[in-house]
Formats: C-alpha cells, sequence, structure tokens
C-alpha cells in the first residue's frame, strides 16, 4: 500500500465532509479501501482507487458512507430526553400555543435520534415538524423505511422512554415504526461542513456526536451557523454530553449561551430582550 496515497484520500475524505478522521477510522477505512479494490479489479492500485474517487461521485458517496456510519440507539442520553420532557417542552408549548415546534436532528444517523424526538413530544399531546439530516445517504434509508433490529435500544440508557416505542415492537424484539410516522419527518442529505442550506426557525436543533469529527474551527463555524441562522431566539441546542466539555464557552457565539440543569449541559439562543 502507498501510504502516500493514502493519506491524500484521507485529505480528501477531509476536504469533501470536514471530516478528520481519527486513528480507529482510518483502520477501518484503509479495510473498506482493500475491499473496494478487489471489487473493482483495481489490483490492489491505491492510485488507481483515489484517480476513480475523483472522477466518479457515486465512488466518492459510498466512500463517505463507509466512513461516517455510526452505531446510535432510541433515546441515547436519556438524561437529555428527561429534560426536555420536565421542563424544555412544556416551556415551549406554553410560549407558543397551538404552535407546531420545529426540531432539527442535524446528524441524524440511521434515525432513532429524530424519531425519539418525535415520539416523547407527541407522547405530551406536542406537535412537530420534525427533520432529519446527516451526510451518509445509507443511514438516511434506514431512517425512511423505520426499521430497526432490536440492538436500537439499550436495557439502560434510555429506559425510562421504552415505553413509547413499545406499538412497534414485534415478536422478534425489532421494531417497525409506522409509514404514517416516518413519512411525517422530513429528510435530506446535508454536508454540514459545507456551511450551506442550514434549516431556519427551529425551536430546538440536536447535534450529537459529530464534533469530535471536526477540527476547532469548523466545529465553531457550525455553532455560529447554527445560531444565526438555524435557531429561534429563545430556541435550544443539544450536544452529545461527552462533547459539552469540549465547546469552550469564551468561543461561543455572543448569542448563544451555555446552560445547565443538573448534570445536563446545554446551550441557548439569548431572546432578543436578553441580547
Amino acid at each position: 500500500m502507498d501510504e502516500n496515497v493514502f493519506e491524500q484520500i484521507i485529505k480528501l475524505i477531509t476536504l469533501r465532509t470536514g471530516i478528520i478522521p481519527r486513528d480507529s477510522h482510518r483502520t477501518g477505512i484503509k479495510n473498506y479501501i482493500d475491499k473496494r479494490l478487489l471489487e473493482k479489479n483495481l489490483s490492489g492500485s491505491y492510485s488507481d482507487y483515489y484517480q476513480l474517487l475523483q472522477s466518479s461521485r457515486d465512488e466518492m458517496i459510498n466512500l463517505i458512507n463507509s466512513v461516517t456510519v455510526n452505531e446510535t440507539y432510541f433515546f441515547r442520553e436519556e438524561a437529555q430526553y428527561q429534560l426536555l420532557q420536565s421542563k424544555i417542552l412544556p416551556e415551549l408549548r406554553t410560549k407558543n400555543p397551538g404552535k407546531r415546534l420545529r426540531i432539527w436532528s442535524a446528524a441524524c444517523s440511521s434515525g432513532e435520534e429524530i424519531y425519539s424526538l418525535f415520539l416523547l413530544a407527541e407522547s405530551m399531546g406536542i406537535k412537530t415538524e420534525c427533520l432529519a439530516s446527516d451526510i451518509n445517504t445509507k443511514v438516511l434509508e434506514v431512517c425512511e423505511n423505520g426499521k430497526y433490529k432490536k440492538n436500537a435500544v439499550r436495557t439502560v440508557d434510555g429506559a425510562a422512554f421504552h415505553h413509547l416505542l413499545q406499538p412497534f415492537r414485534k415478536e422478534d424484539g425489532s421494531f417497525e415504526i409506522p409509514h404514517k410516522i416516518c413519512s411525517g419527518i422530513t429528510r435530506v442529505q446535508l454536508n454540514l461542513s459545507r456551511l450551506t442550506d442550514f434549516p431556519k426557525n427551529q425551536d430546538i436543533v440536536f447535534i450529537r456526536n459529530v464534533f469530535i469529527y471536526f477540527s476547532a474551527e469548523m466545529k465553531m463555524q457550525i455553532l455560529k451557523k447554527i445560531t444565526d441562522e438555524s435557531l429561534v431566539p429563545g430556541g435550544y441546542l443539544f450536544v452529545s454530553m461527552n462533547e459539552v466539555a469540549s465547546i469552550d464557552a469564551a468561543q461561543l457565539p455572543l448569542e448563544l449561551e451555555k446552560l445547565a440543569d443538573g448534570k445536563v449541559f446545554y446551550f441557548r439562543k439569548k431572546s432578543k430582550q436578553t441580547l
């Protein structure tokens, strides 16, 4: 294997996606390329594969899909959903009676997150307009189908909300979200690092387990874009609880404040009155 060509492929991934693959991901990328070399009869030539990536949009999409597959599950980081249930959703309902709340899952993976958010709001009698976006086209297909294996739930994390999934549980332990619900979720492929086409007027944005793949500069640019263009004044932003410590409050956009409720940290766009 030509290490120099492999590094060029890594740079191409970063250029196209903003993702900086960690060592553990680089091994997976090598394994994927080796598999594609055999499938495409490229005789083990990384140079040939690099040329293929530059000439074939479909091949580049396939590589990006292989890099960005992430494991997730319903009601992941349960404490955040408990905060939504006890405080944030009731507050937004009171402030906006009769309004459909807009919720955006900005790195939705296979969709468990956006369905968790929809089901929680629905259980509280709150109507929503839910948007799920991801750069990975394959996980968006899973989200569209709404069919999940039994490992899409965890026995501990998220257990307080598993009753919301019970109507969709099949005899083999898997889950199938009804078409009526699936069709009500808007899905779109979105490359966050391009900083374009971000949705507007969102009441709640979840962007979890994605910043670990970006540079500090890109992370701040995305946060500013969400704050400036996506969140309504008084809107809420959630990142993974593991990522909160990596976000320096001093580098936050002026309009975005970092808050805490017990052990749960989150962000809110300041209302016009507090700016």
